[in-house]
């Protein structure tokens, strides 16, 4: 049996019990971790951590300073704490490495603290905070560095005698490593025991949150309901969950102030749910969902009304022992402040603490070979009522990088279940996704499976016809790292590498020499071109029978220029972090405060979201010269990166190729589509060029999937090919 939170936490790293031991080294010579008379008293009720006495308190410049930054060596020379903009007046600032020794005697049961590189020193520093109760570790950040938004801590220390408040560097040098415990506080009963949680049994599958066990639970106004509303007071009294349009079958109804705590044991990897405040308060209500993992905050929402659109939660919660779910009031009263958490699963994998998405030290070494698969599913919405008639598998695959080295992407698999009835063999479309985002949340293989993903319609429509469709991820979505936005050799090689995947891939009822064709739009445009390009040299096994472009992005200088200042200036943002990814550019020294903070949000964002957030925004409001990006993006060092990505530059596909493009494309000139197939067509490639009048860019993306069904039907009937290079 499990006495206590604290008995099943995963072990200290040797690193973090040696600074656990200096701090205790430290006490002096009187020995106050022994001596008790000379140790401050534990406290007996809520206090923050500058006004408590600690036993000891070891920092890597100066001392550690209450209620001010950590400043220079001499004591009382600190400013504001101030964190990612958001000022505090109480809170602790410390200079890695730092450990302070508190002596709680059982009578606290969680210590809370905003946690980060004070301002003090702009974007410099890098750190990792950690809490330890009792030689276990409460909670840990991953590594901050001054350009990081401000994080957050809630560790779990019922019941210990004493909590170090430990920071180290994060992997670099100590210099410029101030940090601080921002609004640090003990939350205290004075109770002096810990709170027994009895037999915990961990998830070994995928497991709705309803279905689980409560460790801890509160709720602001009756008990916590299971797939229902929160209702009044008396268990069972609540309705069908329902925010929004959205209605759920499984999900937990809550009021705030609530916190529900579960035991995943380290087998979990994901939390997902839809969240907001449910029908039955009408417009009331306002709160803030929060997923707290193991201590340390992996998830927070904006302040939510009873007229805000129903939020996705995507949270990682990889190896975590324990998962709170936390719906906080807003700031105007509890009243009316009814919280769904619908459809809130666990995805528990058979990776225990990691991800699906996390690679493997070591790869396989051919291209296109598995690293491992899953089952998976598509949903055409995000109502869940459509689910594609096609079995899924989500894998994981080994592809090259723009450098020439190997790394691990992921993607899908869609194999109709319906019989291939057309010539020869069931072909596969290797399907290259247009503008998802750069948040990890973003890749296509995760947005499929909660019906967010915008090109469903004519991903279905390519299911419908019978093809296969193997849909890449790309580098750097949903896998670490920074997504490799508009690089040209990385994007056309993870295309190829889907194909290798596909036919690869055991018991899907492909043929190994499965005719393959590749198609794309926007960001999928320039994708497939580049495909198209390096198939011949990077992957020439492959029975490529056609490529379909639409939407090309072929020229990034022009694009750039059309984007700066637009509703579509994310793709701009997002463009240069690509580069920044692959290319040894400047990015960092060029952007203001305002500019890292736009690019930081970028990172976390998908399309829409960063559309709506981001839309006419004037890149020389972000830079430190007040020059505009499409500026840079003609000088070193980034003239070269963006030459490179040039489509046509004397590279052309091998296979009959079609580019479709609107006049009146709103993100992607025209001529950006039109000059890519001319120089193809310069070098004798077998080009079809359709130009269209839809009006902007999403218009013409309908316009161009109706043409690119039928350039496949044609080319999978083994049609004749007319080239128009001649005619445009």
């Amino acid at each position: 049996m499990v006495k206590s939170a604290l008995g099943v936490r995963r072990r200290l790293s040797v690193f973090l019990v040696t600074l656990a031991a200096i701090a205790a080294s430290t006490v002096g010579a009187a020995g106050a971790a022994t001596g008790e008379e000379s140790e401050p008293a534990p406290p007996t009720a809520d206090v923050y951590a500058s006004d408590l006495d600690w036993v000891s308190a070891r920092n890597g410049w100066g001392p550690v300073e209450r209620d001010m930054s950590n400043g220079e060596k001499e004591a009382g020379d600190g400013s504001t704490i101030t964190v990612d903009g958001n000022s505090y007046a109480k809170g602790l600032g410390v200079h890695a490495g730092s450990v302070i020794r508190y002596h709680l005697g059982g009578n606290c049961e969680t210590f809370v603290s905003d946690i980060g590189v004070d301002d003090e020193v702009w974007y410099s520093g890098s750190v990792v905070f950690s809490v330890i109760a009792d030689g276990a570790t409460a909670a840990q950040s991953p590594v901050l560095t001054g350009s990081s938004d401000v994080a957050r801590i809630e560790a779990d220390i019922d019941g210990a005698s004493y909590v170090d408040l430990v920071v180290n560097e994060g992997g670099d040098t100590i210099d410029y490593d101030h940090a601080d415990w921002a609004g640090a506080r003990f939350l205290c009963s004075g109770d002096g025991t810990a709170q027994p949680v009895g037999d915990l049994t961990a998830p070994t599958s995928d497991t709705w949150a309803s279905d689980m066990s409560f460790v801890r639970h509160q709720n602001g106004w009756g008990p916590a309901e299971r797939d229902m509303s929160n209702g009044e007071k008396e268990v069972g009294d609540g309705a069908t969950l329902h925010v929004n349009s959205y209605t759920f079958d499984k999900g937990i109804g809550v009021h705030a102030n609530s916190r529900l705590r579960f035991y995943t044991g380290g087998q979990c990897d994901t939390f997902t749910a839809k969240v907001g405040i449910d029908e039955e308060v009408g417009g009331s209500g306002s709160v803030r969902f929060r997923v707290i993992a193991d201590g340390y905050q992996v998830y927070a929402s904006d302040r939510l009304t009873g007229y805000s659109f129903t939020r996705t939660v995507d949270a990682r919660i990889a190896g975590a022992e324990f998962v709170d779910l936390v719906v906080d009031d807003a700031g105007d009263g509890i009243d009316e402040d009814h919280a769904d958490w619908g459809d809130a699963r666990f995805t528990c994998e058979e990776y225990p603490g990691t991800t699906f998405y996390d690679p493997p030290k070591t790869l396989p070494a051919e291209n296109g070979a598995l690293v491992r698969s899953e089952p998976s599913e598509f949903w055409i919405s995000p109502l869940k009522l459509v689910k594609v008639d096609a079995e899924v598998t989500r894998m994981m695959y080994r592809t090259t990088d723009r450098g020439g080295d190997p790394i691990a992407v992921t993607g899908q698999l869609i194999v109709p279940n319906a019989e291939w009835d057309g010539p020869g063999e069931r072909p596969v479309v290797a399907y290259a996704a247009g503008t998802q985002g750069l948040g990890d949340q973003c890749a296509p293989s995760r947005q499929t499976t909660v019906g967010t993903e915008y090109e469903a319609p004519f991903i279905s429509g390519l299911l419908l016809r019978g093809y296969a469709v193997a849909m890449t991820d790309y580098q750097g979505l949903g896998t670490s790292g920074t997504h490799t936005y508009m690089v040209r050799e990385a994007t056309g090689r993870a295309v190829l590498d889907s194909a290798r995947a596909a036919l690869n891939l055991q018991g899907t009822g492909l043929s190994p020499t499965a005719p393959i064709a590749i198609a794309g739009y926007s960001q999928g445009g320039e994708a497939a071109g580049a495909a198209a390009e390096l198939a011949a040299s990077y992957a020439p096994e492959l029975g490529i029978i056609g490529v379909a472009a639409g939407g090309v992005p072929g020229d990034l200088e022009i694009v750039a220029r059309k984007l700066d200042g637009s509703l579509y200036v994310a793709f701009l943002g997002y463009a240069a972090k690509g580069l920044d990814a692959a290319y040894p550019t400047n990015l960092d020294d060029i952007l203001n405060e305002k500019g890292h903070a736009w690019f930081d949000e970028l990172a976390e964002q998908c399309t829409i979201e960063s559309v709506l957030t981001t839309a006419w925004t004037d890149t020389s409001s972000l830079t430190v010269d007040g020059r505009p990006m499409r500026e840079y993006i003609t000088e070193s060092p980034w003239a070269g990166p963006v030459s490179e990505q040039l489509l046509g530059d004397g590279r052309a596909p091998s296979v009959p190729t079609l580019v479709t493009h609107s006049e009146y494309d709103d993100v992607v000139p025209y001529e950006a589509g039109r000059g890519t197939a001319h120089r193809w067509c310069d070098q004798g490639a077998d080009v079809r060029f359709s130009g269209n009048v839809a009006p902007g860019h999403v218009a013409g993306a309908l316009v161009s999937y109706a043409e690119m069904f039928g350039f496949l039907e044609a080319r999978i009937a083994g049609e004749p090919f007319s080239s128009n290079c001649s005619a445009f």
